[in-house]
């Protein structure tokens, strides 16, 4: 195997350099504020990082496990928040468009979403009796229509990023 970093890699270690000092200097007030930092994913979704690892022939950055890595490693040098929880979209979306199981429009559906719609997907997959996104196909939450959007009944354990999402799991929120 080669573990040597291509130059595109590299690239993107030096993007996401940049995008860290910059979230560095409020990552602590962030911290002790406990609040979210909004701004950090507003600059993700504009230097177009929401579709980081959708393939290349579909609009995306095309970056594999290497590359998702490799961005978080170095974005959470700014903000481990961010960086962990926004790990928590590459998660959702990498594996959903991989997956033998999911039908073609629904991949497409997510690409659309992440590359066209710039929508970040929040990371709401935990339940007590599930091990994970594509582990269970039971969960036991449930999001029904309901006038002016959903209602959403279950128990989780946690959600990542709720306040800056877009997506909950495929059920899309009102525009921004």
């Amino acid at each position: 195997m080669n573990f040597q970093i291509s130059g595109e890699g590299i690239r993107l270690q030096q993007k996401c350099r940049r995008l860290a000092a910059d979230f560095a200097t409020q990552a602590a007030t962030h911290d002790r504020e406990a609040s979210h930092p909004l701004e950090n994913y507003a600059a993700l979704r504009r230097e177009g990082f929401y579709a980081l690892n959708v393939p290349k022939e579909k609009g995306g950055g095309g970056v594999g496990l290497l590359g998702h890595s490799l961005a978080v490693e170095e974005l959470a040098q700014g903000c481990p928040a961010t960086a962990l929880s926004f790990n928590m979209h590459l998660s959702i979306v990498g594996p959903l468009l991989e997956s033998p199981t999911i039908p073609p429009l629904t991949k497409q559906r997510i690409v659309d979403l992440v590359v066209k719609e710039k929508k970040l997907i929040v990371g709401n997959f935990s339940e007590p009796r599930t091990s994970g996104l594509l582990g269970t196909y039971q969960p036991s939450t449930r999001a029904r229509r309901v006038a002016g959007g959903y209602q959403i009944t279950g128990r989780k354990a946690f959600a990542s990023m709720p306040e800056a999402a877009d997506c909950c799991a495929g059920a899309s929120r009102r525009s921004r």
